[in-house]
């Protein structure tokens, strides 16, 4: 019988060569959802009792200590699920001496039934002649719309994963995300259990460059001791997967036009950017990670990532019309009565 893989975890981090050489694992799945990358695997393990596959994603960052990095992405998806949005269950290890990610729920059936196609792949079915880098958010959805057209998908089903890509660029630019575009979209198709062909956006796996991590260690440090110099660098996280060239302020697309762009387009959208601006809490978020992985995050990075959360919220509230200091003032007074209700 193998052994659960949180046996293997030390300081945080799970010893997946010393996991593979004691237990019965198997590779499986040789394809790939993260650009070709021949080092990434599917492995088989046992986590709580269950069998469960995940994808496991050897990394070496260039910008940041490796292990902020991988603190940035658990950070995020703490945020997204306070804000409901599906992202991938993301665990962290150390493969061949370098660090990786441990991706879960990519699908919700491993059998033929579901497979996974790149937001590229989409796009190359409408023949668009231009980099990946150009594509909008609109040339994203347009690329859904024709695949739903053409595999004869129930409308429903489409607008439901046009939502969610829309809800998904939201919550993106709440974590200071710069890299989302086409190819960091996957969409998981095939048949349901009534061979009903459908399309859904896949739970977020394409997650590097958020709270910071597009940042070098030595910026991380100026930036702490230089508030203007933050606010100035912050601010000009933008976003790839941005508004059509018409609606830019700027050249490149700016986080300001795609937050404007997508809380204009319905109520449904301003609607759940408010939601995300009162749910999501970056402390709550630290202190999640830290239980799960049983290890506590660099003091430095924790108090990095709480200021830039800090100025980007302030605004995206300014944006939206919200009144920051009353939202803090609830989050930090809901936290209060937790604790007292919990002693």
């Amino acid at each position: 019988m193998n052994q659960d893989i949180e046996n293997y975890r030390k300081d945080g981090f799970i010893d997946l060569n010393s996991y593979i050489s004691d237990n019965l694992s198997v590779l499986t799945y040789p394809y790939y959802i993260d650009g070709y990358e021949d080092k990434n695997f599917w492995l088989k393990v046992k986590k709580e009792g269950e069998e469960k596959y995940v994808y496991v994603k050897p990394k070496e960052n260039v910008y940041l200590n490796g292990e902020y990095n991988l603190y940035s992405e658990l950070l995020y998806e703490e945020l997204l699920k306070q804000a409901g949005v599906n992202t991938v269950h993301l665990d962290v290890g150390k493969y061949d001496g370098e660090y990786a990610t441990l991706s879960e729920n990519i699908l919700k059936d491993y059998s033929y039934n579901q497979f996974i196609i790149n937001g590229n792949e989409l796009l190359e079915c409408k023949r668009y002649n231009t980099s990946d880098e150009e594509y909008s958010i609109e040339d994203i959805i347009g690329a859904v719309h024709d695949y739903c057209a053409s595999e004869y998908i129930d409308k429903d089903v489409e607008n439901k994963c046009v939502k969610d890509i829309e809800k998904a660029c939201i919550a993106d630019i709440f974590a200071l995300s710069t890299d989302r575009r086409a190819n960091d979209f996957d969409f998981i198709v095939g048949n349901d259990e009534n061979d009903e062909a459908v399309i859904e956006l896949a739970p977020l796996s394409h997650n590097t460059y958020c709270l910071g991590s597009n940042f070098d260690t030595d910026e991380i440090y100026d930036m702490l001791e230089d508030d203007d110099m933050l606010a100035d660098r912050v601010n000009l996280c933008y976003f790839d997967a941005g508004v059509p060239e018409d609606r830019r302020e700027y050249e490149y697309p700016y986080w300001e036009d795609t937050l404007y762009y997508l809380v204009d387009k319905d109520e449904e959208n301003l609607d759940f950017a408010r939601s995300c601006a009162n749910n999501m809490n970056i402390d709550e978020a630290i202190k999640n990670v830290e239980k799960r992985i049983d290890s506590k995050i660099p003091y430095e990075y924790k108090e990095f990532v709480r200021v830039i959360w800090d100025n980007r919220l302030q605004n995206i509230c300014e944006c939206l019309g919200l009144d920051y200091l009353k939202i803090m003032d609830n989050k930090y007074y809901q936290k209060e009565l937790e604790e007292v209700e919990c002693q």
